[in-house]
């Protein structure tokens, strides 16, 4: 930090001048990035459901489950002739068009295909469905590439046609995500710049926040343009990108800011004032973002293309956020010196006051600590009760926003037609079965309740054989699972094994696969979160407090998401559409977050508290100063990160909402409730014995200079 602060202080201008030509790069390089990014991700390649889809990929040239289907209705709505000329000659045309379709492995024509006539041809007789396989295992990305080039075909036609399937919706909720990401910014850019104004009381200091998240967002893009040149990207990693610069700009920002207005005050715009700026703030710029980095780096371990990619954004923007803090900012000061207050547009405190609002409420609640403690806890714990009955959902078509093609195409699929049209459920038996055994085995399959029908076992190579069942309810839904477990745990036929796919499965082995993972997940995060909290306090105590509160915070939060979104307490306010579930990579996602967050709020504020008991302060006055001194700045940092999120809310696909809520609530929860109650509280009942460690620990920490502020 000496060595940051004497660059920034004697070489200003260039350092700045080097951060100008990075940005330089990094936008020639990563400008396209979001070209380079694929669909979501939800699917684990190692996962039963996947390693069937590639076996039938590989013995058929196509996925055994439809991929995309076309509903052919008569204009106007009335009975469609499928023996008329006119209706034949465009069913054909467009079968042979979507078959020449890249990623297309196989289209079935009911009109020529007389088995699947029975299926495809509606009871009533106005409409028949034109089903497309894929020959590719990426339906999520592919299968965008297959949608967008058969909607021109759709659209062209002389009969009524609509498109759906789990390509189309995949793909038009990726759509309307890079839609709502412009919209959302467009929302969140100027609505913070005049949260700041209100805040730094002034212009200039108020624009640094917002140019640091800027640079912020075009390093995670070269980042990611880099990253998607070796690994599949999820396009979803530039939401955090652009969430997590913002609120961590403004974090950082902040601090950096308020503290240099602080030393300023003190003795003016001196060398010294500019030094302790960077030593302190700087330093736990540095930590803050280190300890957001590692909660977001921890699930790079999980498969999810969503889940990793999340994890190298956030840790990226945890890291450069924090690296470009301690480098713009301070050269900017160096610069600017007093004129930092220039431009000022209103009078009162400023964000670097000590809060005497803040001092006494710390200083009630440590009057109190015990029933403060205890009477906060129960509140965050009952706030989480609803978690024991939370229910997940996934990728599914209830998706896709209304208002979208597919969205109408999906309601009258599931009215007049049965689920395997649509979303079947595909059973491969790999292996020597012979055809009484196979039939046997469908039978069996036919029996197992909410199974409602499907198709004999077909050959896909000399030793793959397949079948393609309805279920009675929707892909997502707990009786739908139930019926995928049982078919799942009947004897294979013969001498084979088998392997179930389709939506249903798909979702059962994602939820599988995150639940094995956790494990890994959580420790990483915890053993990293416990070593940076020591490093910067020195204590054993109050990393382990710290991890406690924040699990209070995310039980909360999690709580609260199921409230709001499951039992529809604010679905009218946000204009929820979606299922009355909590997307399950939601809630890896918002543990990541917010246990990064939560730390760095109290990174924040264990800083300045450990400062002020380096000082000399007793345990309760350095409790009660570190408070008041954190307050205003604290409290800004969580209404930008909220307002940042929150702006996420305009998004019409179901999941961005509930992350939008997610963040925004896990912040505030943070930022009142436990800054404000938990923290004092714990504090004072733990009084000096917080900053205490083994000698041996003690030591390392002295040693290698991570106790010098």
């Amino acid at each position: 930090m000496n060595r940051v602060a004497d660059l920034t202080w004697k070489h200003p201008k260039l350092v700045l001048a080097a951060v100008a030509a990075f940005v330089l790069v990094a936008l020639a390089i990563g400008h396209d990035a979001e070209r380079h990014l694929k669909a979501a991700g939800f699917t684990d390649s190692a996962s039963e459901s996947e390693r069937a889809t590639r076996l039938l990929d590989d013995a058929l040239g196509y996925d055994a489950n439809p991929g995309i289907v076309l509903v052919v209705r008569a204009p106007g709505g009335g009975p469609l002739d499928p023996e008329s000329p006119a209706v034949r000659r465009e069913v054909d045309r467009l079968s042979r068009a979507v078959a020449r379709v890249e990623h297309v492995g196989r289209v079935v024509n009911p009109l020529r295909d007389r088995r699947a006539g029975a299926r495809l041809i509606a009871r009533d007789g106005r409409s028949l469905v034109i089903s497309g396989h894929l020959s590719t295992t990426d339906i999520e990305d592919d299968g965008g590439v297959v949608a967008e080039s058969v909607e021109p075909l759709v659209a062209s036609s002389p009969l009524d046609v609509s498109m759906g399937g789990f390509a189309p919706g995949f793909n038009e909720v990726n759509d309307q995500t890079r839609e709502d990401l412009t919209k959302a910014e467009l929302i969140a850019f100027p609505v913070l710049a005049l949260l700041l104004l209100v805040v730094f009381r002034g212009v200039i200091a108020a624009a640094i926040p917002l140019l640091i998240g800027a640079i912020s967002i075009i390093g995670t893009l070269l980042v990611l343009r880099i990253m998607a040149t070796f690994a599949d990207t999820s396009l979803f990693a530039l939401n955090i990108a652009t969430g997590l610069s913002l609120g961590l700009a403004v974090d950082y920002a902040l601090l950096l800011v308020s503290r240099y207005r602080e030393e300023i005050g003190r003795g003016g715009a001196t060398r010294e004032a500019h030094r302790r700026t960077v030593r302190t703030a700087g330093r736990t710029a540095v930590f803050s973002g280190l300890t957001v980095a590692a909660a977001m780096a921890a699930l790079v371990i999980l498969p999810q293309r969503f889940l990793y990619s999340m994890a190298i954004a956030g840790a990226t923007v945890g890291v450069l956020s924090a690296l470009i803090a301690i480098l713009v900012v301070p050269s900017l000061l160096a610069l600017l010196g007093a004129r930092i207050d220039a431009l000022s547009v209103r009078r009162g405190p400023a964000v670097s006051d000590t809060s005497d609002a803040w001092y006494r409420l710390a200083r009630g609640v440590m009057r109190r600590p015990v029933g403060v403690a205890l009477a906060s806890s129960a509140l965050l714990l009952a706030a989480a009760t609803p978690l024991l009955w939370t229910e997940l959902t996934g990728p599914s078509a209830e998706a896709v926003p209304p208002g979208q093609p597919s969205y109408d195409t999906s309601r009258y699929l599931e009215a007049h037609y049965p689920r395997d049209v649509n979303e079947a459920v595909t059973v491969a038996v790999d292996g020597r079965a012979d055809d009484a055994e196979l039939a046997g085995f469908g039978r069996q399959i036919g029996a197992i309740d909410g199974v409602v029908g499907g198709a004999p076992f077909a050959r896909a190579s000399e030793g793959v054989a397949f079948a393609n069942f309805a279920l009675a309810s929707p892909a997502l839904e707990g009786s739908s699972q139930d019926a995928v477990g049982e078919i799942r745990a009947l004897s294979p036929p013969g001498s084979a094994s088998t392997l179930v796919s389709g939506n249903t499965a798909r979702f059962i082995d994602q939820k599988q696969s995150l639940l094995d993972h956790a494990p890994l997940v959580v420790a990483i995060v915890v053993t990293t979160t416990l070593i940076l909290l020591f490093l910067l306090t020195g204590s054993v105590l109050l990393p382990l407090k710290t991890l406690l509160m924040n699990a209070l915070t995310l039980g909360a939060t999690l709580g609260i998401l199921v409230l709001s979104f499951q039992a529809g307490w604010l679905s009218g306010i946000f204009g929820y559409t979606g299922p009355a579930a909590i997307e399950v990579t939601s809630l890896v996602f918002l543990f990541a977050v917010i246990f990064g967050l939560a730390t760095d709020y109290a990174v924040l504020v264990m800083a300045r508290i450990k400062e002020q008991y380096d000082r000399g302060d007793s345990n309760e006055q350095a409790v009660a100063t570190g408070i008041a001194l954190t307050g205003r700045v604290i409290t800004a940092a969580a209404l930008a990160i909220a307002v940042v999120f929150l702006a996420f809310g305009v998004s019409s696909v179901f999941f961005m909402k509930q992350l939008a809520l997610g963040v925004a609530v896990g912040v505030l929860i943070d930022a009142t409730i436990v800054r404000a109650l938990l923290v004092p509280s714990l504090m004072r009942l733990f009084g000096d014995w917080n900053w205490w460690a083994p000698g041996p620990l003690r030591r390392f920490r002295r040693r290698f200079g991570f106790s010098k502020v």
